[in-house]
């Protein structure tokens, strides 16, 4: 059962995932703007807008993956095969589904973490950003989301709460 300060914790990070992602998706809109007009309108496009624009999108993807297995039906499924069997069988499928998704999220955590052990003192092209601010996405956020699968596992999913 969910205490009252469980719930206020969770509201703030629900809260504190939809600002990451909306600043990021933001951010990507701004700057793809800000490079066609400098590009095509001012003759002079900017070398590092697409640069940094491609690492907001790599953020918002490995934060977005993980955001939503925290929902009942964040991520498409085929679910033909847990529609035609009886309760038990449905509840062995959920186990292995979300053993599924926790050794595979394990496993690009691992990559990323490989990553940025190799790529550590590696500065990105345009902008020299360390490139371990890049990657640390790979090794971070498919560890939020094996929380989460544990979470929604053990509590139930998690919606978006207002």
């Amino acid at each position: 059962m969910r205490t009252s300060k469980t719930y206020e914790v969770l509201r703030l990070v629900v809260a504190a995932e939809r600002v990451v992602i909306s600043s990021l998706m933001a951010g990507i809109v701004l700057l793809t703007l800000a490079q066609v007009l400098f590009r095509y309108v001012l003759n002079s496009p900017l070398g590092w807008s697409e640069e940094l624009a491609r690492y907001a999108f790599v953020w918002v993807t490995f934060v977005g993956a993980a955001v939503l297995l925290r929902r009942h039906d964040g991520h498409p499924a085929v679910d033909s095969l847990h529609q035609s069997v009886g309760p038990r069988a449905r509840q062995g499928i959920e186990v292995l589904s979300r053993c599924a998704v926790i050794v595979a999220s394990l496993a690009v955590s691992a990559g990323g973490l490989r990553l940025l052990a190799l790529q550590w003192q590696e500065l990105s092209p345009s902008i020299e950003l360390p490139m371990a601010a890049v990657y640390s996405s790979m090794f971070l956020c498919p560890l939020w989301g094996v929380f989460w699968v544990l979470w929604a596992a053990r509590q139930g999913p998690v919606e978006d709460w207002a």
